[in-house]
């Protein structure tokens, strides 16, 4: 591998395409929206286009992530996005040409099946063009580059989503398809062969971690979701509830520039405090006690919640093989899915205080988990350092 400024470039380069890479999902709300109001004249269509998506996005994670297997990660993720990007074309020239919804449908399904897996080989490409020693500098980059990615799509999808619906959906998997562009290639990445042992996907340290992934991704979820009705319980129009969102995502940020500055990994006393900030301040949302004491706890919960997806990324890669990496962040990226659907529907059919106090208790599951972990850790390294045998020396 090339070191040096090349290695620099190399790492700058994969936090961009991190970044990039959530586009089409970060416009898809807007963009899918427009598109089935000029389709069926009822925006809210977009909602099952958007679900579509989604559902084929879990469902397609690991098996797809697993046909690269015994391939060079960084080609196999140009290919995923290809295809990504081909279907989201297909998605807009359904609407520019008023096909029925169905094939509106089917496009983003197709989109939404090599999603998770092209996160995961994308994550693992990490592990080849980023020193070890920057990982956690480049894993904040690539988080402040997907918290401006998130915030500016949007916008960008419905300004030119105004002038043409089909526009805002290229507009989108155009920029979604940069990072096939800027990745560099790297023709000489170890291949797994097929007769090496892959391991086990699901070891108990692994399922600890993306289970922390999950709970984190449900309580951030659920103040999202849920922040126009805080908004309304505190008296303020509905739409000051970008107000509690704005105040999450500035926290994140500076979450993620803390992150990139101290380049350092994390103890085991150091998550388990970033933990309890996050129980903590979902909990001050939860309670409804002062709007101040609400967008105080939206900073704890945005400050910590990319240092703790980090650290969660990084402990899962030490957890397994390299020929399973892809795989397991595809998983990963269906974790933390799976807790934004979870938070949206207990929202949907509960209320937004039960919904964060149901991701308190989820958090509290985590943290009790973490602590088990460490400790069972901690002792049998001590029961193995007991056992070594001693040399006297007289």
């Amino acid at each position: 591998m090339r070191r040096g400024g090349s290695h620099c470039n190399h790492s700058a380069r994969w936090a961009v395409a991190f970044g990039l890479f959530g586009a089409p999902r970060a416009g898809a709300s807007i963009a899918f929206a427009l598109a089935t109001l000029a389709i069926t004249g009822d925006p809210a269509d977009g909602a099952l286009v958007l679900a579509a998506m989604t559902t084929t996005q879990l469902l397609g994670a690991v098996p797809v992530a697993r046909l690269g297997r015994h391939a060079n990660t960084i080609s196999f993720f140009k290919s995923l996005i290809l295809i990504r990007t081909v279907a989201m074309l297909g998605c807009a020239a359904a609407c520019g040409t008023g096909a029925p919804l169905p094939i509106l449908v089917g496009a983003a399904a197709t989109a939404g099946l090599v999603q998770g897996a092209a996160f995961g080989h994308l994550r693992n490409a990490a592990n080849y063009l980023v020193e070890p020693s920057k990982m956690m500098k480049a894993l904040g980059f690539g988080a402040m580059a997907t918290d401006v990615t998130f915030v500016v799509t949007p916008i960008l999808a419905a300004t030119i989503g105004s002038i043409s619906p089909s526009f805002a959906v290229v507009a989108i998997a155009a920029l979604g398809a940069v990072p096939a562009f800027i990745l560099p290639r790297i023709p000489h990445l170890p291949v797994a062969r097929s007769s090496e042992h892959a391991g086990k996907m699901t070891k108990p340290g692994v399922l600890l971690w993306l289970g922390c992934a999950c709970s984190g991704a449900a309580a951030i979820s659920a103040i999202e979701v849920g922040a126009v009705s805080i908004a309304l319980h505190f008296g303020f129009q509905p739409e000051r509830g970008a107000m509690f969102i704005g105040i999450l995502c500035t926290a994140s940020l500076l979450g993620s520039i803390f992150m990139s500055v101290r380049n350092q990994k994390f103890s085991n006393q150091q998550v388990v405090a970033m933990l309890l900030l996050m129980i903590a301040g979902t909990a001050l949302i939860a309670f409804q006690h002062s709007a101040a004491a609400s967008l105080i706890g939206c900073v704890l919960a945005g400050v910590v919640a990319a240092p703790l997806g980090a650290h969660f990324s990084i402990q899962i890669n030490t957890l397994v093989s390299p020929k399973m990496r892809p795989e397991v962040f595809s998983l990963l990226k269906t974790s933390t899915s799976i807790g934004t659907i979870l938070a949206s529907m207990a929202i949907g059919w509960t209320s937004v205080p039960f919904t964060l106090s149901f991701a308190v208790g989820f958090l509290i599951l985590a943290l009790s988990a973490v602590l088990l972990w460490h400790w069972t850790t901690n002792r049998t390294i001590r029961l193995n350092w007991l056992s070594l045998p001693k040399t006297w020396h007289p």
